[in-house]
């Protein structure tokens, strides 16, 4: 009995040997014989043409005030006169604070009694004088009097307008940062005056555009949440290359009849550069970097070549072909993570 089961447990364990070889084998031989097919990749191709594109700088600029100033008083004094309204526009010219003046006034009409007194007094010795009956130098006591005089009046006109502070430009004016009977020194702050119409706007060029945007030129800018776009001139580029950016500042000048610019405020600029004609461009997908560079697959004579490429302009979903392609290649643009130089591929579509 235990012989009949050895016997039965070793013609098992030989059919099973026999299958598991048979398999082996046949996969060994189909491996060997090449019978084996990788099923091919669908891929996309873009038969490249040459194409003209004009290519546009696009940055951020900052909207600045035409003119701004802080104002401040130039004496001390108490606040006698608040005369604006905040956030209102004023004219050149217009009186906005005026400051305790009561004891230079008094000085100021005493000042103009005492010249009256000199006046008449330095007339009546030039009338000597002329009869030869008074010393050239008392004549010149006189005069030197009044001078003396004239020029006490002089300062204390002065001192008196340093007590009205009026608007140096035609602007808006900001919050006031003071109180009616405010006793303030010089330096104080008043409120800010900013001349918003036209407004600047502030933005860097890249080194390498530095050639051909500069003072004159035209630019075109958005303002944010608005589709139109609107103009500028150049009127002031830096002298100098920021050396941490490597970019150029630039200011423009532009109207502001809308008041929809306000100081502070970003902007968009475009400004069209060069048009070039005769060039190819290829989808930023398409272009793959590697540790030696960059590379394009393309599908030659039925085959799948990996390409360098040296690469030139680009935009937000192309990329510019400077070497490495031609016109007439088939570029591959789907499927890139799936293929290699060896893979079978099958064109889906063809643009």
């Amino acid at each position: 009995m235990k012989l009949k089961t050895i016997i039965i447990i070793a013609i098992v364990l030989a059919f099973a040997v026999a299958i598991i070889y048979k398999v082996v084998a046949s996969d060994s031989s189909r491996n060997k014989g090449g019978n084996f097919v990788r099923p091919a990749v669908m891929v996309n191709l873009q038969v490249m043409k040459p194409e003209k594109f004009t290519e546009t700088l696009s940055v951020i600029g900052s909207v600045e005030a035409n003119e701004e100033v802080v104002l401040k008083s130039e004496v001390s004094g108490k606040i006698t006169g608040i005369h604006f309204t905040e956030g209102t526009q004023v004219e050149k010219g217009t009186l906005l604070i005026k400051v305790y003046d009561d004891d230079l006034q008094a000085q100021l009409l005493k000042a103009r009694a005492n010249l009256r007194l000199t006046a008449d007094v330095e007339a009546r010795q030039r009338q000597l004088l002329e009869k030869e009956a008074i010393s050239r130098q008392e004549y010149d006591v006189a005069y030197a009097n009044l001078q003396s005089a004239q020029a006490d009046i002089s300062l204390l006109e002065s001192q008196i307008s340093k007590t009205e502070i009026v608007a140096p430009f035609d602007g808006k004016i900001g919050f006031r940062k003071i109180s009616p009977g405010e006793y303030i020194t010089p330096g104080t702050d008043i409120a800010s005056l900013v001349s918003d119409n036209p407004v600047k706007i502030q933005f860097a060029v890249p080194e390498k555009y530095v050639g051909t945007i500069g003072k004159n030129s035209v630019i075109k800018y958005t303002i944010e949440g608005m589709l139109s776009e609107r103009t500028a001139t150049v009127y002031a580029v830096e002298s100098m290359i920021d050396a941490a950016t490597r970019t150029l500042q630039m200011k423009a000048l532009t109207p502001n009849n809308d008041k929809l610019l306000t100081p502070g405020a970003f902007v968009r600029i475009n400004v069209l550069m060069e048009t070039k004609k005769n060039i190819l461009m290829v989808p930023s997908d398409a272009v793959l970097s590697e540790s030696v560079g960059q590379k394009i697959f393309v599908y030659r004579g039925g085959n799948v070549e990996s390409v360098l490429v040296q690469t030139g302009t680009r935009t937000n979903d192309k990329i510019e072909i400077l070497t490495g392609l031609s016109e007439g290649d088939s570029l591959i643009t789907s499927g890139l993570m799936q293929i290699t130089p060896r893979s079978v591929v099958k064109p889906a579509k063809v643009q």
